[in-house]
């Protein structure tokens, strides 16, 4: 019984499992999903002071050009009605103000506490970090490295030269908009504006530790000048570096310092910070007690859950540092969409992505529906191990989701008319729904067409159109894609994968392959042992190796031709590259898979599951690879080997209506938007179980700079694969996490450079080698990348890590 527990943990060895945070959902970087209320700052991702500066001034020179804000302004006439409304006083919030009156707008700046806030409430005497050095400064809000006192300094003496209109001391209790204008509500009084911009940064409101006590005074959620403590008991809960750095700061500012932490490791804090942690904790300078959360606080002492019972510790302060939550109630009440958010049509939208894909999957390889069929149908739980229920079944299928289809289509139209100016904001989002909606009327109709009237249309089957229109939608957003991150290596993938579909897995299969056969070009031997009874499709076998692509050894009696194609693919070539280049050279370079995952589905790579739930949803890949290996065996030992066995026939129908088409059409393409595009690659599919076995032994990595990541989180939050790449990056350790596909998308989105692909020296399975070796960004670099993305990576050498 210990064994699959066992198998999953040396699978996932040591794998960190981070969230990411859940921010609001922005469009084109800055707009939010109320139209005229924008997002800078922290809110946009990227938690470093000149970025975040930087936001602020980019925004407003993108409103100075636009055409519709413009128009607003000239047409209002009420002097009641500000320009805009700039919620938050920081860095970013202040770049718009200042940039908004050289433009000479009207407007009003709202702050909750007082200018710079989150700044002032740093620890005394933190060094400040002007990063990344390039590009240059655009804002007129500018500042050097220095100390938080330093950089006050330089920032209030900014604002006091501009003269900008601040009200401090006002919380923002919603924004509601009301024809075309935002009405603005704080505690003191309200404001109208044409356009809104929120720049409260994403620290919002410190985690609570939810215990009898945490209101008493000596409870603090953060810590501004550890020298106010002196001789005394103090403890500090939290794992993360802010956590590790106050115990730090006050274990050497002479106190007795404990830390609670309530899993048993640190898993996330840098590694500079917890070497100085554990100098401390030799040092009986820091007691640490893991797996342990505190149950009250008490006047002059705290009491702690243990794993033993409870633990009651003297106590003259306590710093609850375990994070914060964004004001998420401020949004939703202001009807700005979080990540992750659904609503009634987003629960419609699903349903009708999966039933479009049932339709699909069921649809092209269901013969016409009879009512005999329907009748078999019912009788289905009895008739599981017989040859004659798959047609039906599919039938039925196709024809129910069908009917849940074109009702849950009504709805959408309705949404759709009510939100025309959303779904087509700009050239590409119209273009794109224009392309989902003309997709799902032109299957509606070849469905209907040949199942009631048997009509092809061009004379090609369902099947071939669907073919068809993978292909193109492979293309079309595969170019949208390099458009988007233009890299060398984006370019050269996305090329690849295009080409694999194109070439080998549709025109070939569908055009060149039958017109040889239909023309005698073929000689006996290929038609016997390539394409036996004129089965074309058997071709896909080049390309999709075996167990993703089952039918060349479980359909009738394999031929040798296949069964060496098969067993070379998946037993000698696929492990080979594995090893060289990891698990990504083949699901991110050839699979068709991958192709439409990394094309269709990159806009919604972000949607991906993380944490520790997502992870153990990972391992059911390998419940399938099991399963298409007993499937495989019995139905060649049965149809090629002569010995019948009652159980083949019921294992491939169910393996092919479970597996082939309802877990890899209907459910991985129905959560493409949802779940990210790569569902399927990630949780579902065999080959790509098979795969994280050989990756294991990969000499593959990604490969981090600890000195630089500031552990923003970007690179975890867009690995559609839910890989904790920043648990890595902030160690500098090698990631080593098999579902790694090679996308690039946290190399090419790592706002400081931190990451690129690499080779370990040797098969270090448990990153062993990273212990003594320094990586870093030099020409000796280790790195899959093209020579132009490595010479652009080390023009920006010259980027200081926070």
């Amino acid at each position: 019984m210990k064994f699959p527990s066992l198998y999953f943990d040396w699978l996932q060895k040591d794998n960190p499992t981070g969230e990411v945070d859940k921010l609001p959902e922005l469009k084109n970087k800055f707009d939010t999903s109320v139209d005229g209320i924008y997002c800078v700052g922290d809110l946009t991702g990227i938690p470093l002071i000149k970025l975040a500066t930087e936001t602020g001034h980019e925004l407003m020179n993108r409103l100075a050009n636009d055409s519709s804000f413009a128009r607003q302004r000239k047409e209002n006439t009420d002097d009641s009605v500000q320009d805009l409304l700039i919620v938050g006083a920081g860095p970013a919030g202040l770049s718009a103000a200042i940039r908004a009156k050289e433009l000479e707008y009207r407007f009003q700046v709202i702050e909750s506490s007082q200018v710079f806030n989150t700044i002032v409430n740093f620890p005394a005497g933190k060094p400040i970090y002007v990063t990344p050095e390039d590009p240059p400064f655009h804002s007129n809000l500018k500042f050097s490295e220095g100390t938080k006192e330093t950089l006050l300094d330089e920032l209030r003496g900014t604002i006091q030269q501009v003269q900008l209109p601040i009200h401090e001391g006002e919380m923002v209790q919603s924004i509601d908009k009301q024809d075309s204008r935002f009405v603005i509500k704080t505690r003191k009084r309200s404001y109208r504006a044409l356009r809104v911009i929120i720049a409260i940064g994403k620290s919002g409101n410190a985690r609570m530790l939810d215990v009898p006590g945490e209101k008493l005074p000596k409870v603090f959620t953060r810590l501004i000048d550890p020298n106010e403590h002196q001789d005394e008991d103090i403890l500090v809960v939290g794992g993360g570096d802010s956590a590790i750095e106050a115990a730090n700061a006050l274990a050497e500012s002479g106190n007795r310092v404990t830390l609670s932490y309530r899993r048993a490791t640190l898993s996330r804090p840098k590694e500079h910070n917890v070497s100085k942690f554990n100098r401390l904790v030799e040092q009986e300078k820091i007691t640490v007690l893991f797996e342990s959360t505190v149950a009250e606080i008490k006047e002059n002492e705290v009491v702690l859950n243990i794993k033993e019972g409870q633990k009651t510790l003297p106590n003259q302060a306590v710093y609850a540092l375990i994070g914060t939550e964004i004001p998420v109630d401020f949004f939703k009440r202001s009807g700005i969409r979080m990540e992750g958010e659904k609503k009634t049509a987003d629960w419609v939208k699903i349903a009708a992505l999966l039933l479009f894909s049932s339709v699909l999957y069921f649809g092209k390889k269901a013969p016409v529906t009879t009512v005999s069929d329907f009748m078999a149908f019912l009788t289905l739980p009895g008739r599981l191990l017989e040859k004659s229920w798959p047609a039906a079944t599919k039938g039925m299928f196709a024809w129910g989701s069908f009917v849940l289809m074109a009702a849950s289509g009504g709805y959408l139209v309705f949404h759709l008319g009510k939100n025309v100016r959303t779904y087509f904001s700009d050239a590409w989002n119209g273009f794109k729904h224009s392309y989902f909606i003309l997709a799902f009327l032109l299957f509606g109709y070849i469905y209907i067409s040949h199942n009631l009237r048997g009509d092809l249309l061009l004379g090609a089957y369902p099947g071939t159109w669907y073919t068809a229109l993978y292909s193109l939608t492979i293309v079309v957003f595969g170019i949208a894609r390099i458009r988007r991150n233009p890299t060398g290596y984006i370019k050269r993938q996305t090329y690849a994968l295009m080409a694999f579909q194109v070439i080998p897995l549709f025109i070939l299969p569908v055009f060149v392959f039958p017109w040889m056969g239909e023309n005698g070009l073929l000689n006996d031997w290929v038609m016997r042992e390539v394409f036996p009874g004129k089965a074309y499709w058997r071709s896909y076998g080049f390309i999709l190796a075996w167990p993703l692509f089952v039918h060349n050894l479980a359909t009738g009696q394999p031929t040798i031709f296949w069964l060496v194609v098969a067993l070379a693919q998946s037993f000698l070539i696929i492990p080979l590259i594995n090893v060289l280049w990891g698990k990504g050279a083949y699901c991110g370079w050839v699979c068709s898979c991958g192709a439409l995952a990394e094309t269709l589905g990159d806009e919604y790579r972000t949607k991906a599951p993380h944490g520790p739930g997502a992870k153990k949803l990972d391992n059911v890949g390998q419940v399938v690879l099991w399963f298409a290996i007993l499937m495989t065996a019995a139905v060649m030992i049965s149809a090629w080997g002569g010995v019948s066995l009652g159980l083949s026939s019921g294992l491939q129908n169910t393996y092919d209506i479970l597996v082939d088409i309802f877990f890899a059409g209907v459910l991985g393409l129905g959560v493409y938007f949802v779940l990210s595009g790569r569902f399927w690659c990630r949780v579902l599919c065999p080959l790509a179980a098979l795969m994280h076995i050989y990756t294991r032994f990969s000499f593959y990595r990604i490969m981090s700079n600890k000195k630089r990541c500031i552990s923003c989180n970007i690179c975890t939050k867009v690995c559609h694969m839910g890989i904790d790449v920043m648990g890595y990056a902030n160690k500098g350790v090698p990631m080593n996490d098999v579902e790694c596909v090679r996308c690039s998308a946290c190399i090419v989105n790592c706002p400081m450079q931190v990451l690129t692909f690499g080779k370990t020296r040797t098969i270090d399975m448990n990153n062993n080698e990273y212990k003594d070796t320094e990586y870093r960004l030099t020409p000796g670099w280790p790195s899959g990348l093209p020579k132009e993305d490595i010479e652009m990576l080390q023009k920006k050498e010259k980027t200081t890590a926070k």
